[in-house]
This record gives C-alpha cells, structure tokens and sequence, in this order.
C-alpha cells in the first residue's frame, strides 16, 4: 500500500508540475502573482477616510464654480427676456405673412389681367356678392387726383364717375352710385335703399354705408365701404384699369397749373 501511494503522490506531482507549465506558457501564472502582490483594502477606516476626502473635493469644485463672471473678468452673459423673443418671433411670421399676401396678390392679379380681355359688365363678384352693372368714366380734369381712393385701402385706384352697382344686405337692396361732387371737391358716394326716396351721401364709400347701417335692423353693424362697392376685389380693379384715359388719371398734378 505504501508503494502505491508513493506512485500516486508522484503521478499527482507530476500533473501540479504540468499544470504550472501551462500556466506559465499561457502567461496566467504572472498574472495571478500580480494579482497576489496586490494590496487589497479592507480596513472600514481607509475606506471611510477615502470617501471624505472625496467629498472635500467636491464641495472646492462647487465653490470654485460660484464665482461670478464678473469677479472672473469675463463680460456677461446676453439674457433675452422672453416677451422679446416672442414679440421677434411674431414680427417674423408677420413679414412671412406678408410676403406670401404679397406673392399671392401679385400672381392672382396676372391670372385677372390675362382674363381681363374676356370680362364685362354687368357682373356679380363672387367675393363679397356686389353687382356692378356700370364701371363709368375716369375723370382726368383739374383735381383729379381727389378722385383716388386714400392709402388706406387695400388697392390705389381712381374713382369713376358714374360707376353703378348693387348689394343686398340687412334684408334690403342697396344701389351705389358714384358721381361728380363740385368744383374743387371729390366725388360724391351715393347709398339708395330698396329704390325708394331713401339715400345716403358722403364723401367717401363707407360714408353712406356707415349712414345706412344706422338706419337699418343691426344698426350697431358697421360695414367697409370700398369692400361694399366691389373695391377690393381684382377684378374690379383690373376693369378700371382697362378703361379710357387710367393712365392720364394716374399722372400727378402740377399744382401750378
């Protein structure tokens, strides 16, 4: 028995040998003599003392990070206020608004100007309902340019004499009429209700229309006179455009004439 395992002792011996000479060659064993020499914490004390250095730490870089700009010689940091960037964003929207109005303005009225050749009266405008069975006649005489429509209105155009249209609106029927006002003077507007004796007058087209709202059911109702007479739309426009003499009422005055 004791020769059997002295042989086993040695076989045993024998593979502890070949298995460091493995290790060895796949270069384990160095790496887990290194792994030994490592010194390994585990006092609760230096752990403790670690954390609170790291703390300190901490707490130098948040203070540090407290000084101002200004004791740090910097210059400040530009703060927009809110209300000022929303107003900045507004007035860009705006101006993009406008700019696509503009565009669908200017292409819509090509399309009127190419059809204009092919447009009479009398003709009912879609947009707001208005009749217009005359556009009448340019004045081009001394004092013309009274005969314009103010910058206010959505379209710069001349007024012509003897322009007729109708409308009908509150449940009644109105006829406008547009005619020669006196020497020195603009035109003058006329509102006549359901073609009776009724008939408003003013110096400008909502004059009468603002004489006829009063006088009607909803006379807390106001209403845009230039809109009324077919004013704003571009086919009006492209129709006064087309008649006799525009562009000598387009010319300015010689005040001294």
């Amino acid at each position: 028995m004791s020769s059997e395992n002295h042989v086993k002792g040695l076989q045993r011996q024998e593979k502890i040998l070949e298995n460091q000479r493995i290790l060895q060659e796949l270069g384990l064993s160095e790496g887990k003599q290194k792994m030994a020499n490592f010194p390994v914490v585990t006092s609760s004390r230096k752990r403790a003392r670690y954390v609170k250095q790291t703390s300190q730490n901490t707490r130098k870089t948040v203070e540090v990070s407290r000084v101002s700009r200004r004791l740090k010689g910097e210059a400040p940091e530009e703060i927009m206020e809110l209300d000022e960037l929303l107003d900045q964003n507004d007035r860009l929207r705006q101006v993009e608004s406008m700019a696509e109005t503009r565009i669908q303005q200017e292409n819509t009225k090509k399309e009127i100007d190419k059809l204009a050749e092919h447009i009479s009266v009398p003709l009912t405008l879609a947009s707001i309902g208005t009749t217009i069975w005359e556009l009448g006649e340019l004045y081009t005489g001394k004092g013309r340019s009274k005969y314009w429509s103010g910058r206010s209105c959505r379209y710069r155009h001349p007024y012509p004499i003897g322009f007729r249209a109708t409308k009908a609106h509150f449940g009644n029927d109105y006829a406008m009429v547009i005619e020669k006002g006196p020497d020195g003077e603009g035109p003058v507007f006329t509102v006549q209700v359901n073609g009776t004796g009724t008939v408003f007058k003013g110096a400008t087209p909502t004059g009468p229309w603002t004489e006829a709202c009063k006088r009607s059911k909803s006379q807390g109702t106001r209403v845009s006179g230039p809109l009324f007479h077919g004013f704003s739309d571009l086919i009006t426009m492209s129709l006064i455009q087309s008649l006799d003499g525009y562009d000598l009422a387009s010319e300015p005055e010689n005040e001294d004439a």
